[in-house]
């Protein structure tokens, strides 16, 4: 058994498709078809058939599906052993995720205090949603994300950063923007802008307004917070946003205002996989993200 014959063979299962895994893997089908034989094969390989052929649909049989779990895996294995030495000598790389909420207003302050001490690591940062973010986690394609807790798969690592509180954003010349701080009975009747349901953010928000007794009056979604920051100010409502966005905002186009005590907090936290390779600027990177 070789590890291009199991790279084959995944390429095969996962396409479903000799023609389409012969294009993924940059071979001849002849050539892939050589090499899958031979790893059924009583004489070079597990003697078993791995593959029903049904026509132009290829499925796994019994025993390729007990296969495909191992291979899947000490294919990763592989990868992950060739970047630990790619990366043991000084520098390397470190692929960062990153929240919608959190990227533009944490990682570059971030970045900035983590190159000054670690000029030479190769940042590949990546922002999108909470889900997409843990399975790229899981597939070993990113080494750590920054996002909100709680975050529960016991094959992640997850650590605390800190706590950060949400404030309202309010337009400039609205009603409530001389006052010290908003409470939500104070907006009872105020149009709500909020982040589409997707966000785990957006659901945060809802949820901190029913437990206040506020049902609200969504009048606008959207998919970014400066966008909804932008129609604050445009006076089309108001919203809950966390701290990092309104400390990021010099536009003095909306006001931000604490909200009444308990102060509502979201928790950040950096999460990385228990098993995986864990570059040496991984630490060095929590370690300036908590300061």
């Amino acid at each position: 058994m070789e590890i291009h014959q199991l790279k084959y063979f995944v390429a095969v299962a996962e396409t479903g498709s000799f023609t389409r895994a012969a294009e993924r893997e940059d071979v001849t089908q002849p050539t892939l078809s050589e090499q899958i034989m031979r790893l059924e094969s009583k004489k070079h390989g597990l003697n078993r058939r791995l593959f029903d052929r049904l026509g132009r649909k290829v499925v796994l049989t019994d025993a390729g599906h007990e296969l495909l779990g191992h291979a899947q895996r000490i294919l990763a294995a592989v990868k992950e052993a060739e970047r630990a030495v790619r990366d043991s000598a000084e520098g390397g790389s470190l692929r960062v995720g990153a929240i919608p909420t959190i990227a533009p207003f944490l990682l570059p302050s971030t970045v900035t205090r983590f190159r000054k001490d670690h000029p030479a690591v190769q940042l590949q940062l990546k922002e999108d949603l909470t889900e997409r973010l843990l399975a790229d986690l899981l597939a070993g394609e990113l080494d750590v994300a920054l996002m909100a807790m709680p975050i529960r798969d016991d094959r992640l690592h997850v650590e605390k950063l800190f706590a950060e509180p949400l404030v309202m954003a309010l337009p400039a010349k609205h009603r409530l923007a001389s006052k010290t701080e908003v409470r939500l009975a104070d907006v009872l009747e105020e149009p709500f802008i909020l982040l589409d349901d997707m966000h785990c953010f957006g659901d945060q928000v809802l949820s901190l307004c029913h437990r206040g007794g506020l049902e609200p009056r969504v009048v606008c979604r959207g998919e970014q917070i400066v966008t909804l920051l932008a129609m604050v100010a445009a006076g089309q409502g108001v919203s809950i946003v966390p701290e990092m966005a309104a400390t990021a905002d010099t536009s003095k186009q909306c006001v931000y205002r604490p909200l009444g005590k308990p102060i509502p907090t979201r928790t950040l936290c950096a999460v990385w996989h228990k098993q995986r390779f864990r570059p040496p600027s991984l630490r060095a990177l929590v370690d300036v993200t908590k300061r």
